[in-house]
């Protein structure tokens, strides 16, 4: 018997539809369905974990504040020593037991795929309904593809990655605060006209 179909958390604000200002470009939102493991490395294991994940990945641990990405697939750092490891939707908790089957004792790996949840923001004027709430300084200059930080947004916390220039941004939430922190990114983004898109 198959693993029944996860639901989405993000609720009814994710059926795909036009919200908000009609014309122009919009920005797009789209749920990534994904599985996230968290791992955090103690400094001994470090350096061996890292050559672990550059063999099984091709990524390389990024360092503070940064993303790492492979096609569809990422590592992100979200505090010294810890990352989050993302990748398109497999069996159900495979991607957790791969990593601990490598990983060596002093390495904790934590399966957060239904614990975590993720939302992919495109488009010219992303930043623009980002900085509504967020904390981060997103100017290009700042902020560029690869970066990552860890900020509230609504009181939620989210981990914010930009993905490419466009901008793309995938912001990283919990799970029971997803349909929450959707209906603030929609009405972030009415001004500018959203497309919320199929998930991924």
């Amino acid at each position: 018997m198959s693993a029944p179909e996860r639901l989405s958390p993000f609720g009814p604000e994710a059926k795909p539809g036009r919200h908000g200002a009609a014309g122009g470009t919009p920005v797009s939102i789209t749920e990534r369905r994904v599985d996230i493991v968290q791992v955090t490395a103690g400094r001994e294991a470090e350096a061996p974990f890292a050559d672990i994940v550059k063999d099984a990945t091709g990524l390389s641990l990024p360092p503070a504040h940064q993303a790492a990405f492979s096609g569809e697939a990422m590592v992100v750092w979200v505090q010294p020593s810890g990352w989050l490891m993302i990748k398109p939707r497999g069996d159900e908790g495979a991607l957790a037991k791969a990593l601990a089957g490598v990983a060596g004792d002093a390495v904790a790996v934590v399966d957060q795929s239904h614990g975590k949840a993720v939302l992919r923001l495109s488009g010219a004027r992303a930043r623009d309904v980002l900085a509504k709430g967020c904390r981060v300084d997103l100017h290009p200059r700042a902020f560029l593809t690869g970066s990552a930080a860890t900020t509230t947004v609504d009181h939620i916390t989210i981990t914010v990655v930009q993905v490419d220039a466009i901008p793309t941004y995938d912001l990283i939430l919990p799970a029971n605060f997803a349909e929450a922190f959707l209906e603030w990114l929609l009405m972030s983004a009415a001004e500018f006209g959203c497309e919320v898109r199929p998930p991924t």
